[in-house]
């Protein structure tokens, strides 16, 4: 068993903060198993993507997103990405997803 830890958000001492941190099995290169990072692996080449672009980022719109799952339940928006700004949560096709990874960064 190991704990990774996270990061605190939505930090507003007046009423609280929010504080993430995950438990789970370590892998033999010593990260924790990723049931989104395993799942996203095998789903990837069927949306077109590599099983490597699971955590690699991308930028649009000006700013920088993280892939962070594959959902096929959601046939028109599958891929799952976080802004690194704030770490929320956004989805998107993944044409698109390829089409930024594709694009060199400025």
């Amino acid at each position: 068993m190991s704990v990774e830890g996270g990061d605190l958000s939505d930090i507003d001492l007046r009423h609280g903060f929010d504080i993430h941190f995950r438990v789970g099995i370590p892998m033999p290169d010593g990260s924790l198993f990723s049931h989104d990072k395993a799942l996203f692996e095998v789903l990837a080449p069927s949306f077109g993507l590599e099983p490597s672009d699971f955590g690699r980022t991308f930028r649009t719109g000006g700013e920088m997103f993280r892939i962070t799952a594959i959902n096929p339940n959601r046939p028109k928006y599958p891929i799952s990405a976080e802004r690194l700004a704030d770490g929320r949560g956004f989805k998107s096709t993944a044409e698109n997803v390829a089409a930024y990874l594709n694009t060199p960064s400025l």
